[in-house]
């Protein structure tokens, strides 16, 4: 497995890409991504669990979430990509709702198939947004933005109704909420004291909870937001300060904002922002 640096130009993208079946390793990296199959199938591993996609069907992707694509021999595969950071969603009301899909597993699916409406609203969207940019029409990145918003509407509408089908249990909703608790105050002192109390759940039961949903705990989750907005940072313009950029993204010390970046993204933030 090996960790890719995608380095977006922009907090989110469009791309079209194609597939082979040669031989390649997990990867993971730091963006959000949702795949959405155009021609031919794929076979498309999360970790260890493997699916096979058709045209039409919508994949998710959880950040520094192993994961590879293989298509089938001599049918190379075509897919769009979104690619996307939290940033992108900053300014939107809400826009943090946006982004849970992304960061629970417990109760939702990688997968969106081509028979749900969700999955072919999300294709036509994503198309129109491809097709803006090939094209060069006018305003195409407000457009691709506005496309954007839709697919991320669309894919919040598809885990809902999941949720519901799956019977989500009272627990589940609880964690949920402080997960989209923790997605609008990650730069904030978070006591895990207090986060266990929210979801009304002793310290122990939290914790086993929390890794039940999200596939963490609450401080490995903690850390990758908070380092995942350090690299959209150090990704742009900013000339700030390593320390002043760590205590803006929520850590109290330096060290252990090198040492977390480190761990998670397998560099150190001065050769991220070198490489960037």
């Amino acid at each position: 497995m090996y960790v890719e640096h995608l380095n977006l130009k922009r907090s989110f993208a469009f791309c079209r890409v194609w597939g082979s079946h040669e031989e390649h390793d997990l990867h993971v990296h730091d963006c959000l991504e949702i795949g959405v199959v155009l021609n031919n199938e794929l076979e498309y591993r999360f970790n260890d669990n493997t699916y096979h996609g058709r045209p039409g069907d919508v994949f998710l992707c959880r950040p520094f979430e192993p994961h590879w694509s293989f298509a089938r021999p001599d049918q190379p595969f075509e897919c769009i990509l979104v690619l996307f950071t939290p940033s992108a969603l900053r300014n939107i009301p809400e826009g943090n709702l946006l982004l849970e899909p992304f960061y629970t597993v417990q109760g939702v699916q990688p997968f969106i198939p081509s028979s749900s409406s969700y999955a072919q609203e999300i294709r036509r969207a994503a198309v129109l947004a491809m097709e803006a940019q090939e094209q060069g029409i006018e305003a195409w990145m407000t457009r691709q933005y506005m496309h954007f918003i839709q697919i991320l509407l669309q894919v919040n509408e598809f885990v809902k109704e999941s949720k519901v089908a799956n019977d989500l249990n009272l627990q589940h909703y609880e964690i949920a909420e402080v997960v989209g608790y923790m997605l609008n105050h990650y730069k904030k002192p978070l006591n895990m004291e207090t986060l266990s109390w929210q979801a009304g759940m002793g310290r122990t039961m939290f914790f086993k909870e929390f890794r039940r949903l999200t596939g963490l705990s609450p401080n490995e989750f903690l850390n990758r937001l908070r380092i995942q907005s350090a690299m959209d940072s150090l990704s742009g313009s900013t000339n700030e300060s390593m320390i002043d950029l760590a205590y803006a993204n929520g850590f109290q010390s330096l060290s252990t904002f090198n040492k977390q970046f480190k761990k998670i993204t397998g560099v150190s933030p001065r050769d991220y922002r070198k490489n960037s």
